[in-house]
């Protein structure tokens, strides 16, 4: 009895640890500078032909001003625009907006179905394990290069704004 325990428990943990490092291989770490963090930074993956991708992410604002998310660059694609989703009369419409803003004590959620950035131009697919540079300028907070992973399915986020 006690070795089929025993057996059971090591059986876990073997399972367990097998699956840590595909979880892991999901997830980015949070990058904070000044008064904000960005985190659950991803890119949907696309199809060999694509010439558009999206990039998403969480801005908390830790700080007592609001900032704005002006503009970015990324070596992957032509052209990176920051685009607003939202349902109008029964059909998804997407239009280019000149910023996000990032609420004092709040924050900004870019995920699917609102707020992302848009890469226009793609120079390759974005397959899933890969990861670019992507540098975000903020109108307080200045500029900042972060990693963007590439993965498949979207990521719940739990709420859009404060």
């Amino acid at each position: 009895m006690k070795m089929t325990a025993f057996a059971l428990s090591l059986a876990a943990a073997v399972i367990t640890l097998a699956a840590a490092p595909a979880f892991a291989d999901t997830q980015t770490k949070p990058v904070t500078f000044g008064d904000l963090t960005l985190s659950e930074i991803w890119a949907r993956t696309t199809p060999p032909t694509a010439k558009t991708g999206a990039v998403y992410f969480v801005i908390n604002n830790a700080g007592q001003t609001d900032d704005l998310l002006l503009g970015m660059s990324a070596g992957v694609s032509n052209k990176t625009e920051i685009h607003s989703s939202k349902m109008d009369g029964g059909i998804m419409k997407m239009q280019q907006v000149g910023k996000v803003v990032v609420p004092a004590g709040g924050k900004a959620v870019l995920q699917p179905g609102g707020f992302h950035i848009m890469l226009r131009g793609l120079h390759g697919p974005l397959k899933q394990g890969d990861s670019f540079p992507l540098t975000l300028t903020f109108k307080n907070t200045g500029k900042v290069t972060i990693e963007v992973k590439v993965m498949k399915k979207a990521r719940a986020v739990k709420s859009q704004t404060k």
